[in-house]
């Protein structure tokens, strides 16, 4: 809070030049005593204030007949202050910024800075050096010139705005002006049995302040002084600042001219990925695109869904174009029907710099730099301090600029651009989970151009991550068919740890870099870059791609235009052959950079120069090509890539070094070989495949291989695992690297002392838990006689209920925490309730005999069926087909609509036993295997025959466990230390 027209840096020490006491009584407190004796009572307590407040302030300038009405912002401990003032329709705004000493003002939209120390209007809030010469504000009493220390009265009170006040009162002479004047304050009353309260619950605030005084000033028209007679009403007194961030900043949109820059415009790094919002305000339109920025390899990927449908896409689908600033050419994908078309990089593109060539009719693009793509290389950006966007705390920077250009508007124009990065106060967590304070972190960038260029957006920025984006981020290998694409492997023996890990992304830049330089190919020619390892070895697993086709290097320009000089002219039958002359350049002594083609007379006219018009060639039918880039990309094919790549293994060349755990190590790859099916993904292409198998990463059981199929995808692995007739497949092992798979008839929980390390190869077990039904927490085999002990998973006590020959096994319980496993003849849903019981430490699982079955759907039994029943649910009557072995049930039909299930001892596996007719509501099931998967046969006594004995027949196994007296003891003492192991125990719950 201050008095606007009373000037001063502080009361004088000095006797007034002139007789004192006009408007005041004398100088000495003495004067208080009369008011004490006549009245009786103690004097109030002398108001004190807030180091922060705002509060609302009327001036009235009664000798000018004028009001002035404005804000008051008052930050003791952030060192500034501010207020906002409006008169005769003028509204002007000053921040006192005591930290960079500064006074900046904001007149009609108008800001500048100026320097604080030598501005008259420091006085308002008061000028003082710390011992280091730093300005810093006046505490508050100073602010409102309220100086105990010079006077000070009690006048008693008064209500004022029918609020009662206590009247206060200063004599003061101020040499700064040579002003004498009173100051009379009002604050609200308090004492011990009365108190007015205030909106914000502060009990005294002030509610007028008036002076009356005298000016004394050199002569002017024969007068050497001028009264002044000023009255400030105080509204809205707050002891905190509602919104700080808006009233210490110039407002948004304004750039101040002589404004310090604490803080410098931030550089962003070479790499960098991000998503972007841009909201479109004279449009009403929000669109997003994820951005990929590689400036080392010259590369950038955007994904977004166009508009409209129109070139190059000629679609709304979303869309992923990758630009290689190598080549010049733009890999534009269509995400949807899987499409790929190389065009030119379009000039107009959002990362695209245009260069003009020393011939005026000639230019190239080329990649903009980390800073030029956010518009943040130009010098005319500044500090604006900080504001909260969507909830962080941001610096701000703004900035003035002519050079940011809208296609449909070719005029000159202004815009201005703010940007907002996160304050280094907070943290940012990105999406790889590293936790880290990162600086100069783009949150938000707000353009706004003149009204009559109408363009106003906001670009949100999410996801900022300033790394090295992952080169499978610019996969273009759609874009080639297989003939154009050499898979292979590389290798670097050693003893490596798992510390190795976490150098897999300078790793795998490290060995682009070389085949980059050893093969003499563009960065983008090396897809899906992987890496593997294991303990003796390093595994590089990569992908090489042919080289562009010779036109896509070339921008064509059509409507006969030819250059002015040609440097050398081939004759030649297609402009794809002028192409390839320019690419190859051997008639030229410098790079080819442009040609005319002419088809009327098969002329191929090279320049190394580049023009986008010349000579308009007359009657002749000629397109001009102009190269995208000032760059001659060498065009090798693959198959001497790859002979290259190959050799500079073979021979020792292929080296690079990396700093891992402290130390720079030399890697020299040992080994490399193409014969590789690259398939990266672990996962299985369907879910449901997956769920059927238990796997185990880099594992191989070798010297079990019942079947070897080479050359296929997993899912075809796995398939042929599943859908094996000739002997149950209990396991399969699949390498990543070849497409090498091989199915055993062993299952690795049989003989885990088989099982091995092999890297690029994982290892997928037949989960026998998915043909049952788990019911948690219960047991009902508690008068089983067929129990397993040391049995670690339910998948293993599965097995055994599946291979069991000594009865149906059509269930069974596992108890995790004792590795218990009991089998029983009887199905969950055929056994009394009463024999259900609740059970911490086990799990029931019962057979889900449609397992045994495929189905077709759509389709209804027409052959009259052995057996109908009605009523009964899909799985019941998959489960009365099974069961029914002596009458070889081998298929059923099954009505949804009418729960019709008929049993038919036919199969639609033979041809001509079963016929059928489409059904909406019927489907039929044909019976594929028994339940230890053995495939079906019509004579189920035959295979019953035809099983081995293991030797443990019912009663037998009474003997070999412990019958129920184990079990009773489990129940009686082993519910304790069952208990407790259960609690620590790794608990397999199959889906």
């Amino acid at each position: 809070m201050c008095v606007w027209m009373a000037k001063a840096q502080g009361p004088s020490t000095t006797p007034p030049p002139f007789q004192y006491g006009q408007y005041c009584a004398p100088r000495n407190t003495t004067a208080l005593a009369p008011y004490l004796a006549n009245n009786g009572t103690t004097l109030p307590t002398m108001p004190t204030f807030p180091d922060t407040f705002q509060v609302r302030v009327e001036a009235n300038i009664i000798e000018k007949n004028t009001t002035i009405v404005g804000e008051e912002f008052y930050d003791k401990v952030n060192n500034r202050a501010a207020l906002r003032t409006i008169t005769n329709n003028s509204e002007d705004y000053m921040i006192f910024d005591y930290n960079n000493d500064q006074l900046i003002y904001d007149v009609n939209g108008v800001c500048y800075a100026t320097d604080l120390k030598y501005d008259d209007n420091q006085l308002l809030f008061g000028m003082q050096m710390t011992g280091a010469g730093i300005p810093h504000i006046y505490n508050t009493a100073q602010t409102l010139h309220f100086a105990q220390a010079n006077g000070l009265m009690y006048m008693g009170r008064q209500v004022i705005r029918g609020i009662l006040c206590d009247w206060w009162r200063s004599c003061m002479y101020w040499d700064i002006l040579a002003s004498n004047f009173t100051l009379d304050y009002f604050f609200t009353a308090q004492d011990a049995s009365f108190t007015w309260t205030e909106p914000d619950n502060e009990n005294v605030v002030p509610i007028r302040a008036e002076i009356t005084g005298t000016q004394y000033i050199p002569q002017v028209n024969g007068a050497n002084s001028k009264n002044f007679h000023h009255i400030y009403e105080y509204f809205d007194f707050r002891n905190a600042i509602w919104g700080p961030d808006d009233k210490f900043w110039p407002p948004r949109g304004v750039q101040c001219t002589g404004r310090k820059d604490p803080k410098p415009v931030p550089q962003l790094t070479s790499q960098y990925s991000y998503r972007e919002e841009i909201v479109d305000y004279v449009n009403s339109a929000v669109s997003q695109a994820d951005i990929y920025y590689d400036f080392p390899y010259q590369l950038v990927r955007f994904d977004y869904r166009p508009s409209s449908a129109g070139y190059p896409y000629y679609t709304t689908n979303p869309v992923t174009e990758i630009h290689d600033y190598n080549t010049g050419i733009a890999y534009a994908i269509d995400k949807t029907q899987g499409n790929c078309s190389m065009i030119p990089i379009q000039n107009a593109s959002f990362d695209a710099s245009v260069n003009i060539t020393g011939n005026s009719n000639g230019f190239y693009i080329r990649m903009k730099s980390p800073s030029q793509l956010f518009y943040l290389d130009n010098t005319t950006y500044s500090y604006e301090g900080q504001r909260t966007v969507r909830g962080m705390l941001c610096d701000v920077y703004i900035s003035k600029r002519t050079d940011f250009t809208l296609p449909t508007y070719t005029m000159n124009f202004t815009s201005t651009f703010e940007f907002y990065f996160l304050s280094s106060s907070w943290t940012q967590q990105n999406n790889i989970g590293k936790t880290s304070i990162l600086q100069n972190t783009p949150v938000q960038l707000v353009i706004s151009t003149p009204d009559i260029v109408g363009y106003q957006a906001t670009y949100n920025i999410y996801n900022w991550v300033p790394e090295d984006p992952s080169f499978n981020r610019f996969d273009v290998t759609s874009c080639y068919d297989d003939n154009s694409q050499q898979s292979f492997i590389m290798q670097w023996p050693g003893s490596w740890d798992s510390s190795i890990a976490q150098y897999q992304n300078q790793f795998v830049r490290a060995v682009t870099k070389t085949i980059v330089r050893l093969a003499h190919v563009n960065p983008i020619r090396v897809q899906k870059p992987t890496f593997k390892f294991d303990p003796t070895n390093i595994y590089f697993i990569a992908t090489l791609l042919d080289a562009p086709p010779p036109m896509a290097y070339f921008t064509k320009m059509s409507n006969s235009y030819q250059q002015t000089t040609n440097d050398a002219t081939l004759s030649v039958t297609s402009p794809d052959d002028c192409a390839r002359a320019c690419n190859t350049g051997s008639n030229l002594p410098v790079s080819c950079m442009s040609f005319d083609f002419c088809l009327s007379n098969s002329v191929c006219a090279l320049s190394t120069t580049h023009a986008q018009k010349g000579q308009i060639v007359g009657t002749a039918t000629c397109d001009h090509y102009d190269r995208t880039v000032d760059y001659q990309s060498l065009n090798i094919p693959l198959d001497k890539v790859w002979t290259t790549l190959k050799n500079s293994v073979l021979i020792g060349d292929f080296q690079f070094s990396l700093p891992i755990n402290g130390q720079n190590v030399q890697f020299t790859a040992g080994a490399i070989d193409n014969n590789v099916i690259q398939n990266a993904q672990r996962q299985l292409s369907s879910q449901a495949l997956m769920d059927q198998f238990v796997q185990q990463i880099n594992k191989d059981i070798p010297g079990y291989d019942d079947l070897v199929l080479t050359g296929i995808a997993i899912d075809d692995c796995a398939t042929g695992c599943l859908t094996q007739q000739s002997w149950v497949c209990n396991s399969f092992s699949y390498c990543f690297d070849t497409g090498y798979c091989v199915l055993s008839k062993l299952h690795p929980d049989a003989r885990p002392s088989t099982v091995v390390n092999k890297p690029l190869c994982d290892l997928y077990s037949k989960k026998y838990t998915v043909d049952y039904q788990l019911v948690q927490g219960k047991t009902v085999l508690s008068s089983s006689d067929t129990i397993y002990q040391n049995i670690y998973s339910a998948d293993q006590c599965a097995q055994l209920c599946s291979n069991y020959n000594g009865f149906n096994c059509k269930s069974f319980d596992y108890c995790d925490g004792i590795s218990t496993c009991f089998l029983g003849k009887t199905h969950y849903f055929d056994v009394p309730q009463s024999d259900v019981q609740d059970s911490p430490m086990c799990d029931h699982y019962s057979r889900k005999y449609i397992s045994d079955f495929s189905q077709t759907s759509r389709q209804k039994l027409l052959n009259q069926a052995n057996r109908i029943i009605q009523n009964i649910p899909v799985d019941q009557c998959a489960k009365l087909c099974v069961e029914q072995e002596g009458a070889s049930c081998a298929s059923f039909g099954y009505c949804g609509n009418t729960s019709e299930c008929r049993l038919s001892t036919a199969s639609m596996r033979n041809v001509g036993q079963v016929s059928s007719e489409p059904n909406l509501y019927c489907d039929i099931y044909n019976r594929q295997s028994f339940p230890d998967g053995t495939p079906y046969i019509n004579n189920p006594q035959k295979y019953f025959g035809s099983q081995q004995s293991t030797g443990y027949s019912g009663g037998s196994m009474a003997g070999l466990a412990f019958g129920m007296i184990i079990l009773g003891i489990v129940i009686a003492i082993g519910v304790f230390f069952g208990f407790q192991k259960f609690k620590g125990a790794h608990r397999i719950v199959p889906k």
